[in-house]
């Protein structure tokens, strides 16, 4: 019978709110002639702004479904009331026991489709990684280093998720063995690793002034007041595409200096792992081997074949983007766009209107003329209008980016040799 009701309780379970977990730096639906840090900021923006929504609606059922419930209860208390209260009480303040109990009927109608709404709102409610979890905990132990650093440098810290924290079974002078409670599911978006676009964006300038540092004193100092952000996953990529975009615009020195710094990031990562300790605890060690002869050859080794597989990769992008151009050129596509719907923010002019809006409201010859891209037609338009109504709109024409005045006819109406501009067009 416990076999029996165990399996119901599991088969009860369900797990499909787990299948579409939304991504917003997910490149499945990106086009490959759209910049993709846009679409991710564009995906992120729109998530953010539903997400924002349904909150907003959530909150206000709940407050309805509050007040609404609030009066229900006292319904109920006038209905209980009123057999208990006598045929004097009636007299002195009639009570319609019929409109009570219809407004009750009609309040809990109103009340259940709400919870019925926010039901569907919760089981429709899209995952990602910023509201599939929480932190149930978060904590840093830092053991004391033991011997030294250039030397083999034993862990003292394990993780087991099953297990709390404890320090147990340790003797005198022997390092103490830290178990820390793991927080399950995936980690929020914050603590995951930066995301690549983010993370460039922010830390440019220091990666930029690392990667022609030629000084292996400099590197060493700026490690090690930097080490946190230089030593990242993303640090180590930003350099080596970097190597790769400098060999192929033909820039080989710089090439070399940046292929020399990528390798002291990979050196100290390397010699961390294989000393089980976090990077920046081996920087230090790291620049006192290569002041050896042997290490330094080695590492000069490394860099000289780094080199030249940058090289290497170099000749085959090219011929792999020669190749792509020349089937494109066969299929006789050219170059694809793709038109992209902006924002409103986004597409104001220089005088802070919206080309759409404005496109709009304008005459519907005038409509035509940007239309067809007929300047002819646009003036003849003009023409047929009242001055200061044509100023008007040729004015905010300008204002949203519609038409690109010259600089003879900034304040004019457009002349015979201008031309809509079909860039700020409405699509």
């Amino acid at each position: 019978m416990s076999s029996l009701t165990k399996k119901k309780t599991m088969a009860g379970f369900d797990y499909s709110k787990w299948d579409n977990i939304e991504l917003s730096d997910d490149e499945s639906d990106c086009h490959p002639n759209i910049d993709k840090d846009s679409w991710f900021r564009l995906k992120h923006r729109t998530r953010v702004e539903r997400e924002a929504k349904e909150e907003e609606e959530k909150v206000k059922l709940e407050q309805d479904n509050d007040h609404d419930s609030k009066r229900v209860a006292s319904i109920v208390a006038k209905l209980t009331a009123i057999p208990a209260a006598g045929a004097g009480a009636e007299e002195e303040e009639p009570v319609d026991r019929e409109a009570l109990e219809a407004e009750l009927k009609d309040l809990q109608g109103v009340i259940d489709r709400r919870n019925e709404r926010l039901e569907e709102m919760e089981r429709n409610k899209k995952w990602n990684v910023d509201n599939m979890c929480h932190v149930v905990e978060e904590r840093t132990i830092i053991n004391p280093a033991l011997g030294s650093q250039e030397g083999t440098i034993k862990d003292t810290m394990y993780r087991d998720p099953n297990m709390k924290e404890q320090a147990d079974g340790a003797e005198d002078g022997a390092p103490v063995q830290t178990v820390t409670t793991a927080v399950k599911g995936p980690k929020p978006e914050t603590q995951e690793v930066e995301s690549y676009a983010i993370f460039t964006r922010k830390h440019e300038n220091m990666l930029e002034e690392f990667s022609v540092m030629t000084s292996m004193e400099k590197s060493q100092q700026y490690l090690h007041e930097n080490g946190d952000i230089l030593l990242a996953e993303h640090a180590q990529s930003y350099l080596l595409l970097a190597c790769l975009e400098d060999e192929m615009n033909a820039k080989h020195d710089r090439m070399k200096k940046v292929a020399h710094q990528s390798q002291i990031l990979s050196s100290i990562t390397e010699l961390a792992a294989s000393m089980d300790r976090h990077p920046r605890d081996v920087v230090i060690p790291f620049f006192k081997r290569v002041q050896e002869p042997t290490h330094l050859a080695g590492f000069q080794q490394a860099v000289d074949d780094f080199v030249n597989r940058i090289q290497k990769r170099a000749v085959d992008k090219r011929k792999e983007m020669d190749a792509e151009e020349a089937a494109r050129q066969e299929r006789g596509e050219g170059e694809e766009t793709e038109e992209v719907e902006l924002s409103r923010e986004e597409r104001l002019g220089p005088g802070g209107l919206d080309p759409v809006e404005v496109f709009e409201s304008l005459p519907e010859e005038m409509q035509d003329a940007f239309e067809s891209r007929d300047t002819q037609r646009l003036q003849s338009a003009l023409m047929g209008m009242d001055p200061a109504q044509a100023q008007y709109h040729m004015k905010r024409c300008v204002d949203s980016g519609l038409w690109n005045p010259g600089p003879a006819d900034e304040d004019e109406p457009p002349a015979n040799d201008a031309a809509p501009n079909k860039q700020d067009e409405p699509s």
